[in-house]
């Protein structure tokens, strides 16, 4: 089926035929094609369920293209699941549709930040979490100028975090205008039908790919796919995972390794990274020395999972996971794609995040620790995710993934439980009761809800009802109602609900009506004209739902926790007899650690130190420090609330102490954009205590301290 073909049957302007015939697309793929006879550009809705790179995105992008010339004031949605997808995604539709006048906006940021601006976009690109924000705060106009809704990897309803949200937003839209175009794309999996039946969609169910994968296992020097054949792998090498990686690197290709964890992806990325060094030339290596550098950064903000991936990004390798900072895994990505980095070693969330193919995925782990469970076999449409990786469409022929077997039985089990298995049915997470608290209250917080039978209703256009039509699961949203009622976030009145001050405010901030609790008890137990602890309210953080709470127990360092609580146990506001049960004390101790991290992000300890002593990295101290900001400001809100005028400043200077990780004598200069937290201390070294300081700074002087610079200092003296 041709492309221009099918844009001129229907009703397309010749300026949107030239965009896209300047995409190089002359014929549809099969999928494609079946979608277009499925009538999705007449406003059908579509779920589209085939593989990475079969062409979802277009036919979403014609969708909408279509829609917007239809009805120029119409707008159009598009929901990613992951910031990363989101700004990909933005980035690419808005360079692509500005020769045709398209507007195109990016939602992905605070949950609480103003949302006017956004009605001027024909094209938004969004988290379900940013437009979950904005609908529980009545954003009417969105809803009503809606002409069609992109669900961009439904599948991610099946993820416990983030699956609750994308469900609830789904039902929420369907139910409030029921004639907009629904397009749910997603990975192939083993209940489409059920999914596109509770969309009320047409089906495009696939396994059609542009570049054909091969799929197999590695043992004894050789890889026997699944579609019949065998590849010998006669590379000499230490292992079987520098042979697989060789053999792929001799033939010009690059190589994913899916390891079950950090530690294991750092260890493989050195353990592969001379042999990935040997296949290098000469060009290569002077461009990856250069990335090398730029990973490494300054002695001030070096740690030392920075100067590991520095040190084997020199030789063409490199590792990719949660513990690294934002602006280092883009690195990876950027020069991964453009095929200077040959071989990345990674945690399967590289799988489900940007698009980042390659010839081969080697897929080395397919156990990982479980707490309670110990080694547990992951899913097996983790195994099919991770397999999708495989295969540049740009570069390669045919994609192949590989599994890795010690022996000839381990090689029929990993053929019988992978390859040859479909994948788990997607099934609905919002019946956690956290997830059913939260939309229950922000149902009626938005307006949504007015009584039983209206949320009742409701629930009826959801995934979670569609799978599980029970009268136990109404009896459960009852007794949460009951439950808000008690606590004053609603209220009935002559049988209908009503949100109260505290139920407005916990909507809007997004977080857990527990968290919201929790701050307000916690609160009123600070005794009048008393000051603020900080180690207190840090803690009083970590014991909320949403709040920052660090993972594992080491020996080593539990007597210096418990050395902890022995001398702050007075600040804390929930103490240990809070947590009478072992499983309760463990996360007791958890809070702990979470809160003595806190406190010395806030004391200035450097990144390095930090990472050492909690064994996190650099990535995670930015994640927990983000987390506990967004609380501290919310704490700092529902304080205004209470009327508590003295907490709610103190809490405001605690959270940009949280925000920025400096000491109290910062708060003034740290006001300065560029400045973080090393280059205010170093200012206030020499003198500059506050903003007033500078005016007897020239920028010559200015420029001489430490990590600010010509180009800086002259920006700084512009601010005051």
């Amino acid at each position: 089926m041709n492309l221009i073909k099918v844009l001129e049957n229907n009703g397309f302007t010749p300026e949107a035929i030239k965009v896209f015939a300047n995409s190089n697309i002359k014929d549809l793929y099969p999928p494609q094609a079946e979608a277009i006879k499925k009538n999705v550009l007449n406003g059908k809705n579509l779920l589209m369920s085939v593989p990475t790179a079969a062409g979802k995105t277009l036919i979403a992008e014609l969708s909408m293209i279509k829609a917007l010339l239809t009805n120029p004031e119409s707008r159009c949605l598009y929901i990613a699941p992951l910031k990363a997808l989101a700004s990909e995604k933005y980035k690419e539709f808005k360079a692509k549709y500005k020769p045709l006048g398209i507007d195109v906006g990016l939602a992905i940021g605070d949950s609480d930040t103003p949302k006017k601006h956004l009605n001027r976009y024909q094209i938004l690109v969004a988290t379900a979490e940013k437009i979950d924000s904005m609908l529980r705060s009545r954003a009417k106009w969105l809803i009503d100028s809606l002409s069609v809704i992109v669900l961009d990897e439904i599948h991610f309803i099946n993820d416990n975090s983030r699956g609750p949200t994308l469900e609830i937003l789904a039902a929420r839209i369907r139910q409030l205008n029921p004639k907009i175009q629904f397009l749910a794309l997603s990975a192939t999996v083993s209940n489409a039908d059920e999914i596109a039946k509770w969309l009320d969609a047409e089906l495009v169910k696939s396994d059609w790919r542009p570049i054909p994968l091969k799929e197999g296992v590695y043992h004894n020097e050789k890889i026997t796919f699944k579609e019949g054949g065998v590849k010998i792998i006669a590379e000499e090498g230490p292992d079987d995972l520098n042979k697989l990686v060789l053999d792929t690197l001799r033939a010009k290709g690059q190589v994913l390794i899916f390891v079950a964890s950090r530690r294991s992806a750092q260890a493989v990325s050195r353990q592969i990274a001379q042999s990935v060094a040997k296949v290098l030339t000469a060009d290569e290596k002077t461009k990856l020395l250069a990335i090398s550098k730029k990973i490494a950064g300054s002695n001030t903000d070096s740690t030392k999972v920075c100067r590991k991936l520095a040190e084997v990004v020199a030789m063409g390798s490199a590792f990719h996971h949660a513990g690294l900072k934002p602006d280092q895994r883009e690195l990876v990505e950027e020069f991964f794609k453009n095929t200077t980095i040959k071989v990345i070693s990674c945690t399967p969330t590289l799988a489900a995040g940007v698009n980042l193919p390659a010839r081969r995925a080697i897929i080395r782990d397919v156990k990982r620790f479980e707490a309670g469970l110990g080694a547990a076999f992951i899913p097996t449409s983790e195994y099919k995710q991770c397999a999708g990786r495989a295969g540049r469409p740009q570069y390669d022929d045919c994609g192949e993934a590989v599994l890795i077997a010690k022996t000839k039985s381990e090689e029929s089990v990993l053929f019988e439980k992978y390859i040859l298995a479909a994948p788990e049915p997607v099934t609905s997470k919002l019946d956690e009761q956290s997830a059913l608290r939260i939309h229950s209250l922000a149902s009626v917080a938005g307006g949504y809800v007015y009584d039983m039978d209206g949320m009742f209703e409701f629930i009826s256009h959801t995934f979670l009802y569609h799978q599980k039509q029970s009268a136990e699961l109404f009896d459960r949203i009852t007794q949460i109602f009951l439950f808000l009622q008690k606590e004053g976030f609603i209220e009935n009145s002559s049988k209908r609900f009503f949100p109260t001050v505290m139920g407005n405010l916990t909507s809007r901030l997004y977080i857990d009506p527990i968290s919201s609790i929790i701050i307000r008890d916690g609160l009123n137990q600070i005794k009048p004209n008393t000051p603020l602890s900080q180690i207190g309210a840090l803690h009083l953080m970590t014991c909320c739902p949403d709040g920052p709470l660090m993972m594992g127990l080491g020996k080593n360092i539990v007597g210096d926790l418990e050395m902890f609580v022995s001398n702050f146990q007075d600040d804390f506001i929930l103490n240990s007899e809070n947590f009478h049960e072992l499983d309760d004390y463990f996360t007791f101790m958890r809070t702990v650690k979470t809160t003595w991290f806190l406190s010395e992000w806030i004391e200035e300890e450097r990144e390095e130190a930090i990472c050492e002593r909690f064994n996190i990295g650099p990535g995670d101290i930015y994640r927990y420090v983000d987390m506990a900001r967004r609380l501290l400001y919310a704490t700092g809100i529902i304080a205004e609330m209470m009327n508590k005028k003295k907490l709610t400043f103190e809490i405001e200077a605690l959270k940009t102490r949280v925000q920025y990780g400096i000491k109290e004598d910062l708060l003034d200069i740290i006001q300065l954009k560029g400045v973080g937290r090393v280059r205010a201390r170093n200012m206030h070294n020499r003198g500059i205590k506050k903003l007033t300081d500078l005016r007897s700074f020239s920028q010559e002087k200015l420029a001489a301290i430490p990590a600010i610079g010509k180009a800086l200092a002259k920006s700084i003296l512009e601010q005051v």
